[in-house]
């Protein structure tokens, strides 16, 4: 049972919280909102900013501003993903609510929820699904909640957030950030459902509407992982794969949430099947074919030929700000082969970028590997948790 919070807007509005909130906001860098705010504009008069929101929130007269509309592209889709970027400031105050709300929450949220929580990851939910697979799950059902966060319920909502939270000015505010309107191509349009990808704050809301799912499955005795609203439930057989899809459907249905038939699937460890980027097998644990799809294309668009006079070290510099990341995320798989071909292909990649740029008195230039060690391009291979050892034979192309 959680400890209900009574009075906490103080907590909200202190200084020294404010200041913990505005480095966290400010580290994650990101766009600016309506108010074309950027976060080094905000830093250069951080304490100014910081006075000014203080004020406001002690005479419980802030108002947030609209949110940004902005598209990004959905790795290996067509489809573009709208995101909601609230305004610097609005950021900085959903954060402060954060800080002072996430421990509460954090005593009744799911143990096998592991999205935008302290010490859990995507990592954390691999090594969950992992251990289940040594246990002996062998089927699986991947569940694809349609539009999650913009079918999400304001009335359910903030009714489960009102079980912790008592503070009429806190959830005013919570309440006004899912009320705040979209901007978008100049005009405004106001939801009556939804949370914001985009605001600090819609993870910690995504958990809390989704943890009577959690909870319920919990109870039914059935066991998943959840990532956000990425939910793989693990089962040990089929018949009880099918039943656990269906009371899935059920605890959904009650928080008005549908799944996409077309993306809701059944398998197995024995089929394999994609989760989180990762490929699963029976054995062993890969890259997901979407994961891989995306690496490519954005690979290829930073190594295009046709990019004027940028020199290759910058073209590398993008090169290996992509790679390093992607193969951090997958340096425990049993990917050794697969990073070996893939350092193979970025070479040759960076190879035909200075072949369709320089000529040297009528020869290409073309870097041998070490060359191109020599200016800073990565080795994924190198990444790998388990092959930092010297290999006696090592590829020089």
């Amino acid at each position: 049972m959680v400890k209900p919070l009574h009075s906490v807007i103080d907590k909200v509005y202190r200084m020294a919280n404010l200041e913990k909130a505005s480095r966290k906001v400010c580290a994650n860098k990101g766009a600016p909102g309506v108010d074309k705010v950027t976060v080094a504009a905000w830093q250069a008069k951080e304490g100014t900013h910081l006075r000014q929101l203080h004020g406001k929130l002690y005479a419980d007269n802030y108002r947030s501003k609209h949110v940004r509309r902005k598209y990004i592209a959905k790795q290996g889709s067509k489809k573009m993903r709208p995101l909601g970027i609230p305004a610097v400031k609005d950021r900085v105050c959903q954060q402060a609510v954060l800080n002072v709300l996430q421990p509460t929450f954090e005593e009744v949220f799911f143990e096998g929820s592991h999205g935008f929580r302290p010490g859990r990851s995507t990592r954390t939910a691999r090594q969950a699904i992992l251990g289940y697979r040594k246990t002996g799950y062998r089927y699986v059902v991947d569940l694809d909640i349609r539009n999650f966060f913009g079918e999400v319920d304001h009335a359910i909502l903030m009714k489960l957030v009102r079980e912790a939270v008592k503070d009429r000015r806190v959830l005013g505010l919570i309440l006004g950030w899912l009320t705040a309107g979209i901007l978008e191509e100049g005009e405004v349009r106001y939801a009556t459902s939804g949370t914001p990808q985009g605001g600090v704050i819609s993870p910690l809301l995504s958990n809390i509407y989704l943890t009577p799912f959690d909870l319920g499955m919990q109870a039914a005795g059935y066991v998943h992982v959840r990532y956000a609203d990425d939910v793989l439930i693990l089962c040990r057989t089929r018949e009880e794969a099918e039943a656990a899809l269906g009371k899935a459907k059920e605890l959904l249905d009650r928080l008005k949430l549908v799944l996409s038939p077309e993306k809701t699937t059944m398998s197995s460890f024995q089929e394999g099947f994609d989760f989180l980027g990762y490929h699963f097998t029976l054995r062993h644990v890969g890259v997901a074919k979407k994961s891989l799809k995306g690496f490519y294309a954005k690979v290829r668009e930073l190594t295009k030929r046709q990019q004027g006079d940028v020199p290759v070290e910058k073209v590398i510099e993008a090169v290996n700000a992509r790679i390093v990341g992607w193969a951090k995320y997958h340096a425990e798989g049993d990917n050794t082969g697969l990073f070996r071909t893939l350092d193979k292909w970025v070479r040759n990649r960076v190879r035909a970028y200075v072949r369709r740029r320089w000529r040297d008195r009528g020869r290409w230039k073309v870097y041998t590997a070490e060359e191109l060690d020599g200016k800073g391009l990565a080795r994924m291979e190198r990444m790998i948790s388990r092959t930092h050892q010297l290999k006696l034979f090592e590829s020089p192309c």
